[in-house]
């Protein structure tokens, strides 16, 4: 088992984001074999097991995060691997920011859960949305 894994992570495209190879996100993804498009705006790019964007080992066998994570119990701790079955509680993304961003409303991991449980269709995971900006 390697120390380091390297991964294909998704892009979000979305209005806010920076166009094609000026964005840090773009660039991101394109080192991992995405095609750019230079008239697309590449606005996030996401690390992690959510169900809309999961990351990729690159292997040859194209392993999921979430399937790796799960089939080695020791990448992470015991509680941690115990209490979230294997996946990640967190979804780590990069923005490449173009313009203003619309306000936006996470919950916290209580609400996340509740809102989960009762409109799956609406909310993909129980997690709260915690945000650092740097």
């Amino acid at each position: 088992m390697s120390a380091i894994y390297r991964l294909q992570c998704k892009t979000q495209s979305y209005d806010w984001g920076k166009l094609g190879n000026v964005s840090k996100v773009a660039a991101y993804a394109k080192a991992s074999g995405t095609t750019v498009d230079d008239k697309t705006p590449y606005a996030e790019l996401w690390m992690g097991t959510h169900p809309n964007a999961p990351s990729i080992v690159m292997d040859e066998n194209k392993t999921s995060l979430k399937e790796l994570i799960k089939d080695n119990e020791q990448l992470s701790t015991k509680a941690v691997y115990d209490q979230y079955d294997g996946d990640l509680p967190f979804l780590f993304k990069i923005l490449s920011i173009r313009k203003a961003l619309s306000i936006q409303a996470h919950p916290d991991k209580v609400l996340g859960a509740r809102l989960f449980k009762e409109f799956p269709e609406n909310y993909k995971d129980p997690n709260h949305k915690a945000s650092i900006g740097i």
